[in-house]
C-alpha cells in the first residue's frame, strides 16, 4: 500500500480549505492520533500554533479530535516548532504537536509531530496513522472525554533551555543585530531571548496579523533585511522562518550565509579545530562548494535525502552532532533535538566571539557555487509529462557542466511541483541552462 497520501518530507502541509487541510480532516486526525495514542496508555500531548489566521480554527478541531479520544491536551498557544519539540522532551510527552506551514505564506497551513525524545514521526508511526485514516470515525463513550488546557509557562521554560546553553559570560552587548521574526511564531521570543543576552537589537517582521507571516520577510525573502543591516551598520542580520526552525544570516558587507555556510562555519570550529573524529551530514541539495570546502579540512561529509529527520537519524547513527540543510534547517544535536534557528545562530555568534571573527571572515574559505533553483509545477494530469520533459533537458544540457557541476530534480515534499537545480562552478553556464528550462516552464 502507498500510505503517502498526506504526509511529506516535513509532516501534513497544503492550502486551508481544500483537502486535507480542512476542519474536518483535522478534528479526524485528531481522534486517529488519539485513539492511536490511548491504545498505547499514552494520555497527553502538547499543541502549539503559528501565527496564520487559520491556525487557531485548525487547532480547535484537532483538540476536539484528540479530547474526545481520551488525551489530555496542553495548549501552549504561538509558539515555535523547536520550543514545542523541547518541551515534548522536557515533560516527558509522548507526542507533541505543531499546527503550521513553516516557511510557506499564510494560504497555506499543516501539521508536525514530535515524539518525547524531540524527533520527528518515523515512517513507521506515520504509516498507522494514514492507515487509520482511511477507515470511518467513530467517537468513544463519553467517559474517554478528556481535558483541554491552555498553559502559559511555555514560553518562559524555551527561554530557559536557550540560556542554559551558554555559559554566564556569554554577552553580546558589542553585537548590533537586526533580528527578522518573518511575522512567525518566535515573534515575540525571540527578541526577547537576544535581548537576555544584551544584544543591541533592531528588529523588523514582529508584527504579525495572520496574513503577513513569511510576506517579503524571513528566511525565504531577506532582501529587505540585507537593506537595513547595510544601512544600519549592523554587525550581522538574522532571517528565522514563520515557525523558527530555519536560519538565514547576513553579514556586515550584505552577503548571504545560508545552511551551507552554517554548517562550515561549525564544523570548521567545533571539529577541525578541536581535532574531533566526527564528520556532518548535508542532504543531496547540499551545495558541491560545501563539499570541497570540507575535503580541504578532511571533514567527513555524508548526503542524505531532503528533510531533517533524515539529517537527524544519520547524525545519531554514526554519532555525529551537525548536519544542515542548504534553507536553513540546521541541526545541533548536543544542543537541541530538533532544528532551531534562534539556538542555531547563537552558536554562531558564539563562534565569532571565540574568533574575533566576523561573519565575512568565518566564510572566507567557502565558496559555494552558482546556482539557479526552478519550480516545475505540476498537477495529477501532467505530472508524468512534466517530469518526462525535464528528462529530455536534463539531457540536452548536464554536457555543458564542469567537473563540480550538476542538474538533478526532485519531487518536493511541501509543493506540488518539480525543484529542478543547476549548480556549476561557471555562473553564466548555470544561467544559460536555467534560461532554456525557463522557456520551457
Amino acid at each position: 500500500m502507498n500510505f503517502k497520501r498526506y504526509f511529506g518530507t516535513d509532516g501534513i502541509r497544503g492550502k486551508v480549505g481544500k483537502f486535507p487541510i480542512t476542519p474536518y480532516f483535522f478534528l479526524k486526525l485528531g481522534i486517529v492520533i488519539g485513539k492511536i495514542l490511548f491504545k498505547n496508555n499514552f494520555k497527553r500531548t502538547i499543541v502549539g500554533v503559528d501565527t496564520r489566521i487559520s491556525s487557531r480554527m485548525l487547532e480547535s478541531a484537532l483538540n476536539a479530535g484528540l479530547s474526545s479520544s481520551g488525551i489530555l491536551v496542553m495548549s501552549t498557544g504561538i509558539i515555535s516548532t523547536p520550543a514545542i519539540g523541547y518541551l515534548t522532551k522536557l515533560l516527558k510527552l509522548e507526542v507533541g504537536i505543531v499546527i503550521s506551514a513553516s516557511h510557506n505564506f499564510f494560504e497555506d497551513n499543516g501539521i508536525k509531530l514530535f515524539l518525547k525524545d524531540g524527533v520527528k514521526l518515523p515512517v513507521s508511526l506515520e504509516r498507522d496513522i494514514e492507515i487509520a485514516l482511511l477507515k470511518p470515525i467513530s467517537f468513544w463513550n463519553i467517559s474517554y472525554v478528556s481535558s483541554i488546557m491552555r498553559i502559559g509557562y511555555a514560553h518562559l521554560e524555551y527561554i530557559k533551555f536557550c540560556k542554559s546553553l551558554f555559559p554566564t559570560n556569554f554577552n553580546l552587548k558589542n553585537f548590533k543585530i537586526v533580528l527578522d521574526c518573518a511575522n512567525g511564531s518566535t515573534y515575540k521570543i525571540a527578541p526577547k531571548i537576544f535581548k537576555n543576552f544584551n544584544a543591541n537589537l533592531i528588529t523588523i517582521a514582529v508584527c504579525p496579523n495572520g496574513y503577513n507571516i513569511n510576506k517579503s520577510c524571513g528566511s525565504m525573502d531577506v532582501r529587505n533585511l540585507q537593506k537595513i543591516v547595510l544601512s544600519e551598520q549592523a554587525d550581522l542580520g538574522l532571517a528565522l522562518d514563520g515557525d523558527g526552525d530555519r536560519i538565514i544570516m547576513i553579514d556586515h558587507l550584505g552577503n548571504k550565509i545560508d545552511g551551507d555556510h552554517i554548517l562550515y562555519i561549525l564544523a570548521k570550529f567545533y571539529l577541525y579545530h578541536k581535532k574531533k573524529q566526527e564528520g556532518v551530514v548535508g542532504t543531496i541539495m547540499s551545495n558541491n562548494g560545501l563539499l570541497a570546502a570540507l575535503k580541504k579540512l578532511n571533514v567527513p561529509f555524508i548526503k542524505v535525502d531532503v528533510g531533517d529527520k533524515n539529517i537527524i537519524q544519520k547524525l545519531r547513527q554514526k554519532k555525529w552532532r551537525f548536519g544542515a540543510e542548504s534553507s536553513g534547517h540546521i541541526v545541533i544535536l548536543d544542543s537541541s533535538p530538533v532544528c532551531d534557528g534562534i539556538i542555531a545562530s547563537l552558536q554562531v555568534l558564539k563562534v565569532m566571539m571565540r574568533t574575533h571573527a566576523s561573519l565575512f571572515q568565518l566564510c572566507s574559505e567557502i565558496k559555494l557555487l552558482p546556482r539557479i533553483i526552478i519550480n516545475v509545477y505540476f498537477d495529477k494530469k501532467n505530472i508524468c509529462v512534466k517530469y518526462k520533459e525535464i528528462k529530455v533537458l536534463f539531457f540536452n544540457y548536464v554536457g555543458m557542466l564542469g567537473p563540480l557541476g550538476r542538474i538533478f530534480f526532485r519531487k518536493s515534499g511541501t509543493e506540488q511541483c518539480f525543484r529542478v537545480i543547476i549548480e556549476d562552478e561557471n555562473k553564466s553556464v548555470v544561467t544559460f541552462i536555467s534560461n532554456q528550462f525557463k522557456k520551457i516552464f
